[in-house]
């Protein structure tokens, strides 16, 4: 009998990454670029194009159980979410499919599918709260354009903002006009390379590392990350639950500002408990891939089987 493997797969904006796992367990994985979506494409096969460099890097003659994607962003439609998972029954010869919000594995990897409030916060931010009833609060994840206050897109988009100040002269130049044009290029250029760019939210958002970075040294990028913690905080303080806050997502792991997030929360709500998380967001597609009760989770995965 073929060995029985899932297929894990977190769909961000910035990376997409997909692993083979067995009871939870992720193994042989795979990334390649994030999420864009190209007038003339349907959202569906947008998804499956980013998936198929990781899949062709990692796949191997397994029989494949379940698939579960955790994806960055809406589809638009049930009809989109049906073909899409058609496709990946079809594409990889899954016997079920599994797709949620990002921010759902992104618990389910924080907490192994138990209770909590996790703030997912990468190109952009969004916290979920579940307790042990499958109670829900949902707080932010509005997008670049109308919300994910805190987020690598915020950070990049106001760093961003300094650096072409300081290169017009309507401040002094900083060091952050210097690093801009390190990051993009002739800053004289910017609107024409940037704004016909299928990844420009994604490449703004590589722009926060340079902000983080400044932090205590420059005011400008000084400011904008403090004001980063206190919007992450306010969305996690916002999900209104005693339960344990955790986090994933790459912008967290700057420990500047992961301390003054901390130091905000706990201001907003005193005697929270702040935890490591257990995993991310591609841990727990491998989590509930291998769940046969999805639990709290249920409520917030679509379940498609052959």
């Amino acid at each position: 009998m073929a060995d029985v493997v899932d297929v894990a797969i977190d769909a961000g904006q910035t990376r997409m990454r997909l692993a083979l796992s067995r009871n939870g367990q992720v193994g042989r994985s795979a990334e390649a670029p994030g999420m864009t979506y190209r007038t003339g494409l349907r959202p569906s096969a947008a998804v499956l194009a980013a998936i198929a460099e990781p899949w062709t890097a990692v796949s191997a003659a397994n029989q494949i159980g379940t698939v579960c994607l955790g994806l960055t962003s809406v589809l638009g439609s049930d009809a989109e979410y049906a073909a899409l998972a058609a496709d990946l029954v079809d594409r990889l010869g899954a016997q079920r499919v599994l797709i949620a919000g990002d921010v759902v594995t992104a618990h389910a990897g924080a907490f192994g599918l138990g209770p909590g409030t996790v703030l997912a916060a990468g190109t952009g931010a969004i916290a979920l709260g579940l307790d042990r009833d499958g109670v829900r609060r949902q707080v932010d994840g509005w997008g670049y354009l109308c919300g994910d206050a805190g987020s690598g897109f915020w950070i990049g988009r106001r760093g961003l903002d300094v650096a072409l100040r300081g290169h017009d002269g309507r401040i002094e130049p900083t060091p952050l006009t210097e690093l801009a044009g390190k990051h993009f290029g002739d800053l004289a250029d910017l609107a024409e390379s940037l704004y016909p760019a299928p990844d420009a939210v994604a490449r703004i958002a590589e722009f926060a590392p340079a902000v983080l970075e400044l932090a205590g040294t420059d005011p400008y990028a000084d400011r904008i990350v403090t004001e980063a913690a206190e919007e992450l905080a306010a969305t996690v303080a916002a999900a209104g639950t005693d339960l344990p806050v955790s986090w994933t997502g790459r912008l967290l792991r700057n420990d500047t500002l992961r301390r003054r997030f901390a130091d905000e929360l706990a201001l907003r709500r005193p005697g929270v408990r702040l935890q490591e998380p257990l995993g991310d967001g591609l841990d727990g597609a491998a989590n509930l891939a291998a769940a046969t009760d999805l639990g709290i989770h249920s409520g917030l995965v679509r379940v498609t089987v052959r």
